[in-house]
């Protein structure tokens, strides 16, 4: 009879606690356009791509052998970087970078592969 009540409120903890996180809003950044603005810094990267909301979305996975961290795509599109995500390949990415974000934690895509990319969906960010 114990058990069962310690087995019952647990589970009610455990659902309050998941209704709670599934609360959380992401929404999309309403500071990307300043953040497009101040990327003028062209790069080239070498990676893969990765999608967590605790990144906004899609992103480039840190590539410790080329040096560089993770790099929020500012503007992302969803259906070509989804299938990127999945395939896990690494793929050649330009575009630019804010220059005096010493780590550069945002990147505007330019091209994947060489090939023109065009993205309209800005990074989410969570909203109390």
């Amino acid at each position: 009879m114990i058990k069962k009540k310690t087995l019952l409120l647990s589970a009610v903890i455990l659902l309050a606690f998941a209704g709670i996180a599934l609360a959380q809003k992401y929404l999309p950044d309403p500071d990307v356009l300043n953040k497009i603005k101040a990327c003028t810094q062209e790069v080239t990267l070498i990676g893969k791509i990765g999608y967590s909301l605790r990144h906004g979305g899609y992103y480039i996975k840190n590539n410790p052998r080329y040096g560089f961290g993770d790099k929020v795509i500012l503007n992302q599109n969803f259906d070509v970087l989804k299938k990127l995500a999945r395939s896990g390949r690494t793929v050649t990415l330009r575009g630019r970078v804010n220059p005096t974000d010493l780590l550069a934690h945002y990147l505007f895509l330019e091209s994947i592969d060489e090939r023109s990319y065009h993205g309209r969906q800005a990074p989410l960010v969570r909203f109390p």
